[in-house]
């Protein structure tokens, strides 16, 4: 937490502190510089830092969203817009078409598939006794 601008004047000035030195050529000052400035960041660092949900660690991470086509088949499009992509717009209705024509044709196989199941009990075999 604390004060925006209290937070963005620290940061500032480890960053200052990391470009005053990043021409150091003495290799063990360097290391020593750095070790101090990363013990320094990670100590005032926050405690939830915040994640954008597409960034790795963050609630979205590697995942593939698909969107729905309702947003594709919404009633948003102008007239004149439909006009102006009239190659995608009748390709689109086509796709509809053949979908769901391919539907219905599942859709009577299943019925057959059903209508074909026995649905009602065989009939008792009458034993004959003597």
């Amino acid at each position: 937490g604390g004060n925006n601008l209290e937070v963005r004047y620290q940061k500032v000035l480890l960053r200052a502190r990391f470009d005053a030195n990043k021409d150091e050529l003495d290799t063990r000052k360097a290391q020593l510089l750095l070790a101090d400035g990363c013990r320094q960041v990670w100590e005032k660092r926050h405690f939830k830092p915040f994640r954008f949900a597409l960034d790795p660690g963050g609630s979205s991470y590697d995942r593939e969203r698909e969107s729905p086509d309702t947003i594709l088949d919404s009633d948003q499009w102008t007239l004149a817009e439909r006009e102006q992509f009239p190659y995608y717009f009748n390709k689109r209705e086509q796709r509809k078409k053949e979908l769901l024509a391919h539907w219905s044709k599942i859709e009577k196989a299943w019925d057959d598939e059903i209508a074909a199941i026995q649905t009602k009990l065989p009939e008792e075999k009458k034993v004959a006794t003597v």
